[in-house]
């Protein structure tokens, strides 16, 4: 009896120090009849597109397909809802020169079964080959459940800048912390500031918002350009993770931002912060409007918080161009009405409301759940993408604030920047055309209006999306769809992979239907390709860790996407890395290296974090990997475009220098580094310039008219007087008439 009465406790401590920092639903689930029966039916497409992408296992330098990060006993969510966990170091760390290129890996772990309180920031640098060089806590200086990392890399020293959340103070509130590794200063990892907090809560919350009980958690860490010379901006978000006075949880946002360099990092500078908060979103949290999942994005002197307004169903992008310091609101209604299907005898309807005799008034709106995703700039960053996904619910249940989240079917949402409109396209559950500006409907993915199949017994078949590695349950949608779903997106110009999980066979054999056997506990990743700039997305490579599915056999259902190097494995909540490399951009030989973190799971389910709590408290495994994938079309990069060579906005563009770094040991044999550009009109001069790290203007490349059409020009490293300028970190400016683009590059001797 006392045995069962310290776990019934200790039980009670897990809930208690989790609930108020675990992603809590925003609308009620609704238990209802499931309105499709369980079946085996495989969803054929019913349109041509590319076919799965081709993919293979980087072996790292100790010939391993996988690297095995730390052991950890917490095992939820280990790397961040939103943001990035994995980033790469330049290849040299500078002022001083370091060989660098090596990666950060941030995610929580906890070394005991007291997973309640030591939960800890923690981190794994990896060398260029991809070995471990190390792991180590992230916090060297005390701990209290700590979480929910995040992790940027300067990109001119190679310093990684950590965040997290943990309880600091004698308020017991979740405070948010940075600290910095600063390698530049060794070139080697391991010299860490102490930890200092960046978000105060609840002070910093009820001083900007001028409400109490607020509480900024789960903090996203992103660095890019400043408007300063020889400066980097580095930009912190956190969402509100108190509920309103309806105990309702919208998740208004603070964004914090600084200006560094390399000295205040070496003198261990904490920063001279801005913080605002956002109206729109106050609004929403403060007045129970509804729930804005979002992510943000920063490229340059562009900075974007995107995402979906679920209660007002609305997508939205708070969009600034002067690096993050004023926003521009844009939003656009997202609300389908579907027409309910009849059954086979043209009599019953599909869907009823609680009286149980009323046809239910449908509509596809954008989902509570799948609020796990990032996103990514594309098309000369003018366009932003994101993976969520969205819900059939009924008008009834929208009046009572409740859905049905067993029709969760996964989109992909774009928002152009030079329109300030939004565009979706279909992904796991596609119609006849996946990019119009029309939801796909489950029952009637060929688009005629009639509904596609029908049960023995005369009812609706209706096809389910399963965007989730968890499933227990006929009533475990919410927690799964809401708590173990992971939408990740890496793009590079043209090239973008999309990735997910997916437990639709898992479901079936869950339910004992033949064939399913094999596919006990065995959820699958998911991952698509674009290569337009996410116009048009290939079909869906599964891959998964089921011995089983070693060959493909439709009695059993498997289609011989098994992984050997997932041997013995249960890979769960998937993290992409920030950077999609390009291996080779030859004709009919286009490939891309991308980088993915993931929980080995010792046992199906989960002791810690999430409402499952179904699982064993043996914990798990943090592994990475890099996968090679194959693409269909060659990679173009940032100066070119798809649309007839229209150059967003409309005068001129630069293109990325190359190579990059470049040596000037190539003077008198080859060219250094070219700078190509593009004009779109020929009306004024168009000037390149170089400027060092401290602004100051080394050389005038070219300054004249050009007819319009895509240029270069090469730099050999030299200065103005013709000599040899140092190794370090350049600018190039394209200026033509009020139009200006800066990009970098690296000298090295």
């Amino acid at each position: 009896m006392k045995k069962g009465f310290v776990l019934f406790f200790l039980c009670l401590i897990i809930t208690y120090l989790s609930a108020d920092e675990i992603l809590q639903p925003a609308q009620q689930s609704k238990d209802f009849e499931f309105k499709g029966k369980i079946d085996s039916r495989i969803l054929k497409q019913n349109r041509e597109q590319d076919p799965p992408p081709n993919y293979s296992f980087i072996l790292n330098g100790d010939n391993l397909p996988t690297t095995y990060l730390y052991d950890s006993y917490y095992d939820y969510m280990p790397f961040s809802y939103n943001g990035f966990n994995i980033r790469l170091q330049p290849e040299i760390s500078l002022p001083f020169g370091y060989a660098a290129e090596g990666f950060y890996i941030s995610y929580h772990c906890s070394e005991t079964t007291t997973i309640a309180t030591d939960r800890r920031a923690w981190n794994s640098y990896l060398n260029p080959d991809a070995t471990l060089l190390i792991s180590s806590a992230t916090n060297h200086y005390g701990v209290f459940r700590e979480g929910f990392t995040s992790v940027d890399i300067d990109p001119y020293t190679g310093d990684p800048l950590f965040v997290w959340h943990s309880i600091v103070e004698a308020d017991n509130s979740h405070d948010c912390s940075m600290t910095y590794d600063i390698f530049h200063l060794t070139g080697a990892t391991g010299y860490w500031k102490t930890p200092f907090i960046i978000f105060d809560n609840p002070e910093i919350g009820e001083s900007l918002t001028g409400h109490t009980g607020t509480g900024y958690i789960w903090p996203v860490v992103m660095i890019d350009d400043s408007p300063l010379p020889d400066h980097r901006r580095v930009y912190v978000y956190a969402n509100n993770a108190a509920p309103n006075s309806a105990l309702n949880w919208g998740y208004n946002t603070l964004l914090a931002y600084a200006d560094f360099n390399a000295d205040n990092l070496m003198y261990e500078s904490e920063f001279n912060w801005t913080y605002q908060t956002f109206p729109y979103f106050d609004n929403l949290h403060y007045n129970d409007l509804g729930r804005a999942n979002k992510d943000m994005v920063v490229k340059g002197n562009k900075v974007a918080l995107f995402g979906t307004f679920s209660g007002g169903d609305s997508l939205f992008c708070m969009y600034s161009d002067d690096y993050g310091e004023n926003f521009t609101l844009y939003s656009q209604e997202w609300l389908y009405p579907v027409e309910n299907p009849l059954w086979e005898d043209g009599v019953t309807y599909q869907f009823l409301d609680n009286d149980e005799t009323t046809p239910s008034v449908l509509f596809f709106t954008l989902s509570y759940d799948g609020s796990h995703f990032n996103g990514v700039f594309t098309d000369n960053d003018t366009k932003i993408l994101w993976m969520t996904g969205i819900n059939i619910n009924s008008q009834e249940n929208i009046a009572e604030d409740v859905y049905w989240p067993a029709y969760f079917y996964p989109k992909i949402f774009m928002f152009d920047i030079d329109t300030g409109t939004f565009s979706f396209y279909e992904m796991d559950i596609q119609g006849a055309d996946p990019d119009d500006d029309q939801p796909a409907i489950p029952w009637d993915l060929d688009e005629d209006g009639e509904v596609d199949e029908f049960y023995d017994d005369g009812s609706v078949y209706i096809p389910l999306s399963m965007p989730s590695w968890f499933y227990n349950t006929d009533q475990g949608y919410q927690d799964a769809f809401a708590h173990e779903s992971a939408f990740r997106m890496i793009a590079n110009e043209n090239w973008i992979v999309a990735g997910w999980h997916d437990c639709k066979k898992l479901r079936w054999a869950y339910w004992g239907i033949d064939g399913y056997d094999g596919w006990v506990k065995q959820p699958e990743l998911v991952i698509s390709v674009s290569d337009d700039y996410g116009e048009t997305w290939s079909e869906s490579r599964f891959i998964n860790a089921n011995p089983n599915d070693a060959i493909a056999d439709s009695t059993f259902h498997y289609d011989g996407n098994y992984a050997p190097e997932f041997e013995d494995m249960l890979p769960v909540y998937l993290a992409f890395g920030e950077e999609l490399e390009v291996l080779s951009n030859e004709p009919d030989n286009y490939h891309a290296k991308l980088h993915i973190g993931f929980f080995d799971d010792n046992d199906y389910g989960g002791a810690a974090g999430s409402s499952e709590g179904s699982g064993q408290l043996n914990g798990g495994k943090l592994r990475y990997a890099a996968l090679d994938i194959e693409f269909q079309e060659p990679w173009i990069p940032g100066f070119e475009s798809t649309d007839d060579n229209t150059i967003a906005p409309g005068i001129a563009h630069l293109g990325q220098n190359y190579p990059n770094p470049f040596n000037p040991a190539c003077v008198g044999r080859s060219p250094c580094t070219t700078i190509s550009f593009f004009i779109a009109e020929n009306s004024e001069n168009a000037e390149i310039s170089i400027y060092n790290i401290k602004g100051q203007k080394v050389k005038t490349l070219v300054n004249k008219k050009f007819d319009t059409g895509e240029h270069s020009v090469v730099w050999d490293g030299r200065d103005k007087n013709n000599k040899l300028v140092s190794s370090g970190l350049y600018f190039y400016k394209l200026q033509v008439g009020k139009f200006e683009k800066v990009r970098k590059m690296i000298l090295l001797r």
